[in-house]
């Protein structure tokens, strides 16, 4: 059955559509808001911590509940409680007079909601979708998550400027509710879980021991999860130094090198999409390298606007061909019934990891040269990428050895 005729995963896929691009505009009126009413980086800096820890400290405890058969139960209530939270955001900023420990709280709680919400999602879509066709689901969704960060910001500028910045809150929440109404028609198949472990610890840490004894699934963990998401986090803080003080251009420069990362992560799904790139083990090892070669680009090139265009173009491209390799790669490597608590693991890692290396790289600026900070990371990134060959070379042998002898 074609993707398209797949009628679970297109209601999945639309919910899911709908609620990404409204979130993309509160994440934008949010900082705003907050900017504007304290005109604190530490203001701004807190609110970043209210989405990151809750997705830490929550996601392990998602992860246990995913794998159980509640998937469908989880999806919906977490996009209505999210839908609630979000009018209830819109009903204080259209209120006006509030302390702003208010709305901190209400982030804690959105975050804390979201952190059930993305190991629902990412155990359900392979029990509703054939394994040959999961690289293009993947692709789909990165499809649209791209579409939204490039329409997003001109559409969530164009609405601060015309309209009440509570009506971008309200459409968030809106569009919450309409993802859960979508998702409340998915049929999920129920999982045969008669002889699984009943205590939630037990559970835990049956999927912590699979990770462990698994060898190319936590190679995949190190490097996509860890060490990737580690050099790649202060990325944003150099292209605004790059922009500022090395070319010394303005801002404008700043959004056309972050859409070009958003362009080339588009190129990238619709060339999955197409079935362009079939096998997901060179996908991931390809993607990686491409991101590793990119910034060795943006290092050798540093005083050259074109280069860093083309930089952030191949980036992007790298990105979206590594996102989608280690989703699908996870996805087929991992048992139905351990999808949510090992993918929790993964998000948790990637979450808690993003802060620390944004302010490892926000700090060795003061002391390394950026074209050598940018080299080096590219270095790294590549060889993380075809590191990758061992484990899985050695994993597609063994199994091809069991076949033999059968």
């Amino acid at each position: 059955m074609s993707l398209w005729k797949n009628r679970d995963f297109l209601l999945l896929w639309v919910g899911n559509t709908v609620s990404v691009f409204g979130n993309r505009l509160y994440m934008i009126a949010l900082m705003w808001y907050i900017a504007e009413k304290t005109g604190s980086s530490v203001a701004l800096g807190l609110s970043v911590l209210c989405f990151t820890i809750p997705t830490v400290i929550f996601s392990p405890i998602a992860g246990v509940l995913s794998d159980r058969n509640l998937k469908k139960q989880l999806l919906i209530s977490t996009d209505l409680l999210n839908g609630v939270l979000m009018i209830g955001m819109s009903l204080l900023i259209l209120a006006e007079s509030f302390p702003l420990a208010w709305l901190y709280v209400l982030m804690i709680l959105s975050s804390s909601v979201s952190a059930f919400f993305s190991p629902a999602i990412s155990s359900t879509v392979p029990l509703i979708v054939p394994q040959d066709q999961l690289a293009k689901a993947n692709s789909l969704t990165q499809m649209t998550t791209q579409m939204s960060n490039i329409l997003g910001p001109a559409i969530g500028g164009a609405l601060i400027a015309f309209t009440d910045m509570w009506i971008l809150f309200l459409i968030n929440g809106v569009s919450f509710i309409l993802s859960a109404l979508s998702e409340s028609f998915i049929r999920i198949p129920i999982l045969d879980l008669k002889n699984r472990q009943s205590k939630f610890m037990e559970q835990f840490k049956e999927g912590l021991q699979y990770i462990w004894h698994f060898g190319p699934l936590l190679h995949l963990i190190a490097v996509g999860g860890i060490l990737i998401n580690f050099f790649l986090a202060p990325l944003q803080v150099y292209i605004t130094i790059i922009c500022s003080q090395i070319l010394q251009t303005s801002a404008s420069t700043m959004g056309f090198i972050d859409a070009s990362i958003s362009i080339g992560a588009l190129a990238g799904s619709l060339l999955i999409l197409w079935n362009v790139f079939k096998n997901k083990t060179a996908m991931v090892i390809f993607g990686l390298s491409i991101e590793g070669i990119a910034l060795l680009i943006a290092g050798l090139f540093l005083q050259s606007y074109f280069a860093l265009i083309s930089f952030a173009f191949v980036l992007g491209f790298g990105i979206s061909l590594a996102s989608v390799g280690i989703s699908t790669l996870f996805q087929t490597l991992v048992p139905d019934d351990k999808r949510g608590r090992v993918g929790s693991v993964l998000t948790a890692l990637s979450t808690f990891i993003v802060p620390i290396g944004t302010l490892f790289g926000s700090f060795i600026i003061n002391y390394i040269a950026m074209s050598s900070i940018l080299s080096w990371s590219g270095l790294i990134v590549a060889l993380s990428g075809i590191s990758l060959i061992i484990p899985f070379m050695k994993k597609a042998f063994v199994e091809k050895t069991k076949e033999t002898a059968v």
